[in-house]
């Protein structure tokens, strides 16, 4: 059974592993992946391995829904609760004669503190207004090289904001941009994913036991090449077309002694 060793720093799903076999036109394949991103969803039933060495956690196994005899009768449970006991009522006998005179009282102490309080905020609002403006009146404007560091920080918090819209967003936004910036930040991952690869002694031994090495996207081609470089007995190649042309000669050559013999 041949095994092949996928260097990926994307996500992948886990149909794209059913493509990966069906593209290599083995189904029995077994696949190992080194991957600088988790996968979206549980993949242990796609892959022999998957080992994370980058940042982030693996997705945790699907867990089983529950029958639907269980779920009826819990919902039967929840549908019929216990009936409450019924409230009890009281009259409550009222004296007309005393609610009343309180709540004239009361009214008129409302009053009383409404107009002090009202009183109150208005001191309140004058004694505000004096205060501003007195603090407005004490506030004197900078001079000398004060008022000359003040220029000097008004002209440039002007010029940082007159040179971000220098460039247009038509450009900052064009494709030739967004390839050079891609590019930098894929050279940056494929070096630190590399350093990752090589400081894990369960990854270098699963790429040892490998027929086959694919880098599938451009963050993994620095360390396919690196690769390629140590070991020259095991083929590492770039993209799914190229693994299967290895994987055909492969079969090729393995029919070909069996054919000898």
């Amino acid at each position: 059974m041949n095994t092949v060793v996928l260097l990926s720093t994307r996500r992948l799903p886990p149909t794209y592993f059913d493509q990966v076999r069906e593209d290599l036109g083995d189904q029995n394949i077994t696949i190992d992946v080194v991957g600088w991103v988790a996968p979206s969803a549980w993949v242990a039933d796609k892959v022999n391995t998957f080992t994370l060495i980058g940042p982030g956690r693996m997705p945790a196994e699907p867990v089983e829904e529950p029958s639907s005899s269980v779920g009826s009768d819990v919902a039967g449970e929840v549908a019929s609760p216990t009936p409450a006991p019924a409230e009890e009522k009281t009259d409550v006998a009222q004296e007309p004669s005393t609610t009343g005179a309180a709540g004239a009282g009361a009214a008129g102490v409302s009053g009383a503190s409404t107009s002090t309080a009202g009183g109150s905020t208005f001191a309140s609002g004058a004694s505000t207004s004096t205060s501003g403006s007195g603090a407005s009146a004490a506030k004197a404007r900078p001079t000398g090289a004060k008022r000359v560091v003040k220029a000097v920080e008004w002209r440039a918090r002007r010029a940082r904001k007159v040179a971000g819209r220098v460039v247009p967003k038509a450009i900052k936004t064009s494709a030739p941009v967004k390839f050079l910036r891609g590019q930098r930040a894929s050279n940056d991952l494929g070096k630190t994913y590399w350093d990752r690869v090589l400081s894990r002694r369960d990854v270098l031994a699963t790429i040892d036991g490998a027929d086959v090495v694919v880098a599938l996207d451009a963050g993994a081609i620095w360390a396919g090449w690196n690769l390629g470089q140590r070991k020259a007995s095991t083929p590492v190649v770039l993209g799914l077309p190229a693994a299967r042309r290895e994987f055909d000669q492969l079969k090729l050559a393995a029919s070909t002694e069996g054919s000898g013999r």
